[in-house]
């Protein structure tokens, strides 16, 4: 219950304005960062404030995924959506399938150590601050959809859209490049 309301309020409420604030690079950074102090409190943990504390933050690395998906899904043509959408849905099945098994390698090699079994914890946060370098690494002018906030949606920038993509939408009773295809009267004036 407790990761449910603190996922809504993450992505529902606190994703636009970060977003707005940071962009969509430093809000992907925010949240791995986030995701290696959750993970290592859950490694060191000795008391169950903690792993609440922990359980709390651990929403906030919930709204990476959503930024990593807009961010490569305004990097690529219309027509190519579908295909990044998959590309990235995939490498989640990847982690998904490999993260938990190099976890257990990681618990299995360090149950027994000083850090007990948490070590498995803070490995997996020093993968996380791994990925905050990544993210800190791309382009901001790639990885941002703007370059400044303007607190306004008039910003929209009518050259960039793609004009083979609504002239499918919207065909001309011009266009004979479709033999076969009539359109008939819905064609746009």
């Amino acid at each position: 219950l407790m990761i449910g309301i603190m996922g809504l309020l993450a992505q529902g409420v606190v994703l636009k304005p970060l977003n707005d604030c940071l962009g969509e690079k430093l809000v992907v950074a925010f949240c791995f960062l986030i995701g290696a102090i959750d993970n290592t409190m859950y490694g060191l943990a000795r008391n169950k404030t903690t792993i609440y504390a922990a359980v709390a933050l651990s929403a906030l690395t919930g709204m990476a995924f959503p930024t990593i998906s807009a961010i490569k899904a305004n990097n690529v043509a219309v027509t190519e959506q579908g295909r990044i959408q998959g590309a990235l849905y995939s490498l989640q099945a990847l982690a998904s399938g490999v993260g938990p098994v190099l976890l257990r390698f990681v618990y299995s090699r360090t149950k027994d150590s000083s850090m007990g079994p948490g070590a498995m914890f803070v490995f997996a946060g020093l993968l996380y601050l791994v990925a905050v370098m990544v993210a800190c690494a791309l382009p901001s002018e790639r990885a941002n959809a703007r370059t400044h906030t303007t607190g306004d949606d008039d910003d929209f920038d009518e050259d960039n859209i793609d004009e083979a993509f609504f002239h499918q939408l919207i065909p001309s009773n011009s266009d004979e490049s479709s033999p076969g295809e009539s359109y008939g009267s819905i064609g746009v004036p």
